[in-house]
């Protein structure tokens, strides 16, 4: 493990006032390549300005390459932030609410000397179709259906259906002639300047039939509060309390996918961090007799969030990422500065770490990376084609079947499952 580069990570985001290890050249390079390695080059630049203003130097023309990097992610999260924005407006208008999901929502999260500084990606939207007087649910919602070259055609769809729909619509309206890629979750929408989107008709999946089921209700009935709430940067995101749940699921999804990288274990050690101080700020209320049931927004206790995440078959994992958020992003001079702690357990954890399986999570980010692009371990396979990619996937969640049986079991059936549904739809 990179011990150092934790170290630093650290000294980036406040959790550590110094730096005990002088760093050589070779230092310095290493940190750069676990920081691109991680997706992390914006969060890891914040500590060389840190270390430089202390008379620690990254060395000239390393520092200089990586300062472009970075002035190149701000402005890229600007440019994502408007399109959030204007994505939110138009989906409104032709009547849908919609939700930022993981991405340029993070962002929010972060301290403000951090969030422009946070890697961005594509933009995940999660849509679903207005019920209210102008778009009655039993009404459905009209979609334009080219049916020849100068008849157009208005059919009504419902629910998922009238997301895909509309999606495809939009394929049709910018004369995309090849069919959009689908997934078990969302659908691949015309990009705006180069930026992928992605339009979610659930947020979230998981391989076992029943605990699928499950978490799409539990997602459904939720879907409304997501929705209403709003931030000033013109878009909606996910609730804390409902963010904490969904981007454990979105965690545990790309653990057994392909990999998982610190940069969406970053994320989610914000997101942790803005709910406990949601919790908290609810507990001060109530203490005064200033917020009661059906006032404010509520916000779901740590065993009402694990509770949820039990029902998914996700406690384990839970347990395992509260080890790796403890080991990477906190040290025991941060822990001792808070009287909360008891041992390993801060106060802003979900549930109390589990090192085994911790250990085990924190190995496989430190050899795949960033969603698992630098994962060496049959690479051959994994860009061979459809059949030597399948069999590299289920090796892969085949290792991992003594911690997650149930999810390593039903892998080889879902995917069947999943080859019929995108061909159906």
């Amino acid at each position: 493990m990179c011990k150092y580069c934790f170290d630093i990570l650290q000294f980036a985001i406040g959790n550590r006032e110094s730096i005990t290890k002088e760093l050589s050249h070779s230092d310095w390079l290493g940190f750069f390549e676990f920081c691109k390695k991680q997706a992390l080059l914006g969060i890891g630049f914040t500590a060389v300005e840190k270390l430089h203003a202390k008379g620690v130097t990254c060395p000239l023309e390393l520092r200089m390459k990586w300062m472009t990097m970075v002035f190149q992610i701000e402005r890229q999260n600007t440019k994502l932030n408007n399109q959030c924005g204007k994505i939110t407006s138009k989906f409104l208008h032709d009547g849908f609410s919609t939700c930022i999901l993981k991405g340029q929502g993070n962002l929010l999260n972060y301290p403000e000397d951090l969030k422009m500084r946070r890697t961005p990606g594509d933009i995940d939207v999660w849509a679903t179709p207005i019920d209210d007087d102008l778009f009655i649910k039993d009404k459905g919602i009209a979609i334009a259906v080219q049916t020849g070259k100068e008849k157009v055609e208005y059919i009504e769809y419902h629910g998922h259906k009238a997301v895909i729909e509309y999606v495809k619509m939009q394929h049709r309206l910018v004369g995309n002639q090849e069919k959009p890629d689908m997934r078990i979750l969302h659908i691949e929408a015309p990009q705006i300047d180069g930026t992928p989107i992605e339009v979610h008709f659930r947020p979230a999946f998981t391989r076992s039939p029943l605990r699928f089921r499950r978490m799409d209700r539990w997602f459904k009935n939720h879907a409304d509060e997501c929705m209403q709430n709003n931030t000033k940067m013109g878009f909606s995101v996910p609730t804390t309390s409902i963010n904490v749940v969904y981007q454990l699921t979105h965690l545990f999804t790309h653990y057994l996918d392909e990999g998982l990288g610190l940069r969406q274990l970053l994320d989610y050690y914000y997101a942790l961090k803005v709910w406990h101080n949601d919790v908290m700020e609810c507990k001060d209320l109530q203490s005064q007799g200033m917020w009661s049931e059906g006032l404010g927004t509520p916000v779901m206790s740590k065993e009402e969030v694990m509770a949820v995440l039990r029902s998914f078959g996700m406690k384990k994992f839970a347990s395992a990422v509260m080890y790796v958020l403890h080991e990477v992003f906190e040290n025991e001079e941060c822990r001792m500065k808070n009287e909360e702690c008891i041992l390993s357990f801060a106060p802003w954890m979900i549930c109390e770490p589990n090192e085994k399986e911790g250990r085990k999570l924190l190995d496989e980010i430190m050899k795949g990376g960033n969603f698992g692009q630098y994962d060496e371990r049959g690479k051959e396979f994994k860009n061979g084609g459809m059949i030597k990619h399948g069999l590299w996937k289920l090796k892969r969640v085949m290792r991992l079947v003594s911690s997650y049986p149930e999810e390593a079991m039903w892998e080889p059936m879902f995917r069947v499952y999943h080859l019929i549904w995108r061909l159906i739809h």
